[in-house]
């Protein structure tokens, strides 16, 4: 079912390797040829591929099982085998499966409110001896300008708000509403596939994302109001995350190696929520609260942490500057900033020793975390959502208009050591597929989020405009290889927004998904871990893994993608906070 291919003519490689060393010593030819094997071995444990065959073409949606039937909910897998249940069986089978390990996301009989609706339930709350000029100050301290703007509005024909305030404020509002038609009416900004309320928030929804802690049984999750409540298992209380400079999230994330530290990434920078994971508060205090502003990534539109949680790698605004904060003494520097556009998307490998960057200006490049030198790839759209595998020397990603799904590799060692032309992996062209009760449903399409479980084992693909998420069977020693996992159905009318996988499970996984009806659904999956949690390779494993491959083959690439140019560096070199005291 499937073949093992490789990028590199190894003959040719071989016979030139002969060659060079034809005039050398019997001992020197040999210790060559060793040489050349061992190299020859890396180099195809990172350029490998494996490919299902359908009539010469890669994997693609038409190899993947059927959907369950409408009505019926994929609730959970089984020895690779997804199984659906009736919709009110899905959330007791969750239930059942997980145990007191099931972490339930409680939305409350009341409905989520969005932002600016907030005033309307506020007013009925005033005590009757605030002034107007109070009631303003408190819309500013709760809310912001404008919402301070909108109460200067309302109190137009009271006798201690002139008439001119009102006024002026009521014209400050309308050219704010006709800016934010005009950016309406742009290209959209966010093309990487995180988490963003105004794009990601559909009729009725409330979450519209959550992240799961990296070492304990904890998730955050995201509303459409700009709050965030962090869910824990067996536990009651249920913090509300609520800020006035909270508007317009991009990205949560928490801090890896602490329990209490969540990044959240918004309209004024970066916000760090400090949370007692002893002492737990409905509410936690503004004092909970610290902000990482720079003025050349604001807004925020990705952050991602370093494996060890000391730096936070964060872009956004209309620059291309790649910003890199020092956590810990709250200290920022401009790793790089040059010609790009701006930067869309940044993703820390997991090994720390690389970092992922992706443009609006259809380039992407990785950069060696050592000297920050990287290498560049040109692409014919930009990117819209990339994954690391668990050892850091695989990436996938996809673009914003193209149903593909690409694959880098790099080599381990010092410098990027990327492949220069990327590999397609899978097709995910828009495909009619006949469901378990053999109604047609249309799947694939534009993708908008990839997530990859910790272990690399499981792959989850999130289309735009389908109801099914597609999943694939995945495992990278010694090369990448996708089966057909199948595909995940919610209830009928209900589209996935976005997923995400548990991180702190010994075996099996634990995929999250996000619904348009606001609904978060858990779906165990049950089967034999290949990998162990957290695993690293090094170059040793990799040669005697690779062994077995074939290695006389030939990959045809995708010229769509291609590699630019050797490695720049950049003004920044060495390491980015070399001593306590230094200034930057």
């Amino acid at each position: 079912m499937f073949q093992s291919l490789t990028w590199i003519d190894v003959n040719e490689y071989k016979r030139r390797k002969q060659d060079s060393n034809s005039a050398t010593k019997p001992s020197d030819q040999l210790a060559g040829y060793l040489q050349t094997c061992l190299d020859l071995q890396v180099i195809a444990s990172c350029l490998s591929i494996s490919r299902c065959l359908k009539n010469s073409n890669m994997i693609n949606l038409d190899h993947l099982p059927p959907p369950p039937p409408l009505g019926y909910v994929t609730a959970y897998e089984n020895d690779g085998r997804l199984g659906a249940r009736e919709a009110c069986q899905a959330l007791s089978t969750a239930k059942s499966w997980l145990g007191d390990q099931f972490n339930e996301v409680v939305v409350g009989q009341e409905p989520v409110r969005t932002a600016h609706n907030k005033q309307e339930a506020r007013d009925a709350f005033y005590a009757h001896t605030e002034t107007p000029w109070q009631r303003v100050m408190s819309a500013y301290y709760e809310e912001g300008w404008e919402a301070a703007l909108q109460e200067m509005v309302r109190c137009n024909n009271e006798k201690n708000m002139p008439q001119a305030v009102s006024t002026i404020a009521s014209l400050i509002l309308k050219g704010l509403g006709l800016i934010a038609k005009a950016q309406a009416l742009l290209p959209s900004g966010n093309i990487n596939g995180s988490l963003s309320t105004a794009d990601a928030r559909s009729p009725g929804g409330s979450v519209v994302s959550v992240e799961w802690h990296p070492h304990t049984n904890t998730l955050a999750a995201v509303f459409c109001d700009d709050t965030v409540r962090v869910f824990a298992a067996g536990r009651s209380i249920t913090p509300l995350l609520k800020h006035r400079l909270q508007k317009s999230i991009t990205k949560v994330a928490w801090m890896p190696f602490s329990a209490s530290l969540l990044a959240v990434g918004c309209e004024c920078g970066v916000l760090l929520w400090t949370l007692d994971p002893v002492n737990v508060v409905t509410r936690p205090s503004g004092s909970c609260v610290t902000l990482l502003a720079h003025p050349g990534v604001t807004p925020v539109t990705s952050l991602s942490w370093h494996p060890k949680g000391n730096l936070l790698a964060c872009v956004g605004g209309s620059s291309s500057q790649l910003v890199v904060w020092d956590v810990g003494r709250e200290e920022s520097v401009v790793v790089h900033s040059g010609m790009g556009g701006s930067v869309s998307l940044v993703l820390w490998s997991p090994d720390g020793s690389r970092l992922f960057v992706a443009y609006t200006s259809k380039n992407m490049r990785v950069f060696e975390t050592c000297n920050w030198t990287y290498e560049q790839w040109s692409l014919e759209s930009p990117i819209q959502s990339a994954v690391w595998s668990s050892a850091g020397h695989l990436l996938l990603f996809v673009t914003q208009d193209d149903p593909l799904m690409y694959y880098l590799g790099f080599i381990p060692g010092e410098g990027v050591g990327g492949t220069q032309v990327a590999a397609q992996v899978a097709d995910l062209t828009p495909t009619e597929v006949v469901d378990e009760s053999g109604d047609i449903v249309t799947v694939g399409g534009p993708v908008k989020q990839l997530a990859w479980d910790p272990r690399s084992e499981r792959l989850a693909v999130v289309f735009r405009d389908t109801e099914c998420v597609a999943l694939f069977h995945t495992h990278t020693h010694p090369s990448l290889h996708l089966a057909p996992g199948g595909f995940i159905r919610g209830e009928p009318g209900h589209i996935p927004v976005s997923v995400s996988f548990q991180h702190n499970l010994n075996t099996g996984a634990v995929l999250s998904v996000v619904w348009s009806s606001g609904q978060v659904q858990h779906i165990p999956m049950r089967y034999a871990s290949r990998e162990p949690l957290n695993t690293t390779i090094n170059a040793s494993n990799l040669n005697s893994s690779v062994r077995a491959s074939v290695l006389n083959s030939s990959l045809a690439m995708n010229n769509s993608v291609t590699f630019v140019g050797s490695p720049i560096t950049s003004p920044l070199t060495g390491r980015l906070f070399s001593s306590p005291d230094k200034d930057f």
